[in-house]
């Protein structure tokens, strides 16, 4: 009889591991309550191997969201997601791949390795409180090789670029070439730090704090090849400093 038992226990198991495994996403999906900036539809596919049409979170939208999620992991209190989203090769998609873990006990706490994101630079530019309108083009490449995440950083090892920079506003559309910028933790804020050699001279620091009020401060000195309405445009920052670099505090 305790082997009959044994064995109805053992079916009952394997029923209900297929029973969760195969369970549609979108009856999921479509009974958790999002926050009020994030929207999903077009969900298909499992909760362990998935995908949404469109991901729509603050207004931006994110296409073609394919997930994988694993299960060992959530024995211990973490979702593990193998994420891809977007098209990496469509300048104005938000595209990002790569896998992120986040603990369900805390879901402030997220880590992140080998993780790429691309984002349209009209879309960051517009964030920022610039002494003129600029019209960016371009895309934000960011290369994360190690992300820790819990309420702040904690930890971020990774690269950033300015692709194919160009800004219009300025009369002709301008070409600026590449922009590069290390990525790290400082005082619990995330740090990307912008480095020359670029053609504005640019060097600057960029602290993205976790309510995402970004503060900026550096410097930068356009190269003489550019045209004489962006040495114009930069005394919107107001008088160079001794070795003609103006700057920058917002």
């Amino acid at each position: 009889m305790s082997i009959n038992i044994k064995w109805v226990l053992a079916a009952f198991g394997v029923y209900l591991f297929f029973l969760i495994y195969t369970v549609p996403a979108a009856h999921v999906i479509g009974r958790v309550t999002l926050p009020q900036e994030v929207e999903v539809s077009g969900v298909s596919g499992t909760l362990w191997e998935g995908k949404a049409d469109v991901l729509v979170v603050a207004g931006m939208p994110i296409e073609n969201l394919n997930w994988d999620l694993s299960f060992f992991p959530l024995l211990w209190g973490n979702l593990s997601l193998t994420l891809d989203a977007g098209n990496s090769r469509e300048s104005e998609d938000i595209s990002f791949k790569g896998p992120v873990t986040l603990d369900l006990f805390n879901i402030e706490n997220v880590s992140a390795t080998d993780f790429s994101l691309f984002l349209p630079s009209a879309l960051v530019i517009s964030q920022l409180p610039l002494p003129l309108p600029v019209d960016a083009g371009g895309r934000f490449r960011i290369g994360i090789e190690e992300l820790n995440f819990q309420g702040q950083c904690t930890e971020l090892t990774g690269q950033g670029q300015w692709l194919r920079a160009t800004i219009e506003g300025l009369g002709e559309p301008l070409e600026l070439g590449n922009f590069d910028a290390d990525l790290a933790c400082i005082e619990g804020d995330t740090l990307i730090r912008v480095k020359e050699p670029n053609q504005f001279g640019l060097s600057a620091d960029a602290r993205v704090p976790a309510n995402l009020a970004i503060t900026v401060s550096g410097k930068f000195k356009p190269a003489d090849s550019l045209p004489k309405q962006v040495h114009d445009a930069a005394r919107f920052f107001g008088q160079p400093d001794a070795d003609g670099y103006y700057l920058i505090e917002f």
